[in-house]
């Protein structure tokens, strides 16, 4: 499988994402069978994990009647019960990582692959993976911290000097510091976002994978941004539609959770999360490849973390 930027007239953007519906379709059963084990655990703890969290640690709050701003105090139980959701969710997120980038380059070589073949990549691919995780977002919280350090000290001057007069207002604070941030923390995602392609494939490691994706992804960045914009937006959305809508409903509260449409709805949204992730994740490691075919580099055999074995060479693909 390659691409031509030329062939009929066709946009780079849609040769990209025809590939990719074309590697989902043809190993339809086989990318259903990792989202289900890896990807759908995930979205289903999103969209149900703020009800019950609510239900469970401040059962008294009511969200539709208070016109009070929420005063929580966090017990040491609930940041235990955070810091191990957020080890679930890392866990999952670059296993899926992993058996998802191992699948399409198979897949986009016309190699074969099984279930197996794929799960045991992860074996291989799992602390590169989890070197670009803790690098990318350190710099990531690091350059929120400095930003927000910066913009306190900026408003004080400003408010010294009487050029503008500023409220006491942390409402005011954080829109302008998410107005200033988000441009910053996209900018640096598109330039990362073949990371974890690259530590998964190339077998590279932390920084060496945020500076190749950026190398790599020079020519294509714009794809990227509306890629990344367009599903980020979408998955997003529907993640914190679906929590606001469940918290107000009261969703963890008593026995709500069991009734049909409730139950109905929380499906709904999961599968839902986990096609429009699990598609994300092959385009962008087809647009990994893409980009390699910009910079006329041959993907070789011995790039993918897991060599076929004796179960693959039966060509049984699941």
């Amino acid at each position: 499988m390659s691409f031509d930027s030329t062939e009929n007239c066709i946009p780079v953007w849609r040769q990209i994402l025809n590939s990719t519906l074309l590697v989902l379709r043809s190993h339809s059963l086989h990318f259903h069978a990792l989202s289900i084990m890896f990807l759908w655990p995930i979205i289903f703890s999103l969209i149900v994990y703020p009800s019950f969290y609510l239900a469970f640690f401040h059962p008294d709050y009511n969200f539709v009647t208070s016109t009070r701003q929420p005063q929580f105090s966090i017990s040491s139980f609930e940041i235990i019960v955070t810091m191990v959701c957020t080890l679930f969710f890392a866990l999952f997120f670059l296993c899926s990582i992993a058996t998802i980038t191992y699948s399409t380059v198979q897949a986009y070589n016309d190699r074969p692959m099984n279930l197996i073949s794929s799960i045991k990549s992860i074996r291989n691919s799992f602390f590169p993976l989890l070197s670009t995780f803790i690098v990318s977002h350190t710099i990531f919280i690091s350059v929120s911290i400095i930003f927000a350090l910066a913009l306190v000290v900026l408003l004080q001057i400003i408010k010294k000097l009487g050029l503008i007069e500023l409220q006491n207002d942390s409402n005011h604070f954080w829109f302008l510091f998410i107005l200033v941030i988000i441009p910053v923390l996209l900018w640096l995602q598109v330039n990362w976002s073949l990371a974890y392609a690259i530590a998964a494939v190339e077998s590279k490691w932390g920084f060496e994978t945020l500076r190749r994706s950026a190398y790599l992804v020079k020519g294509m960045r714009w794809v990227a941004f509306w890629t990344h914009l367009f599903y980020g937006l979408a998955l997003g959305a529907m993640v914190i539609g679906s929590n606001v809508v469940f918290v107000l409903l009261g969703v963890g509260k008593d026995d709500h959770w069991r009734s049909f449409s409730i139950t109905s709805q929380v499906m709904q949204c999961t599968v839902l999360g986990t096609l429009g992730m699990n598609q994300f994740l092959v385009l962008n490691v087809v647009l990994y490849m893409y980009c390699k075919d910009l910079e006329d580099e041959k993907l070789s055999f011995e790039d993918v973390s897991v060599p076929l074995d004796k179960e693959e060479k039966n060509h049984n693909i699941v």
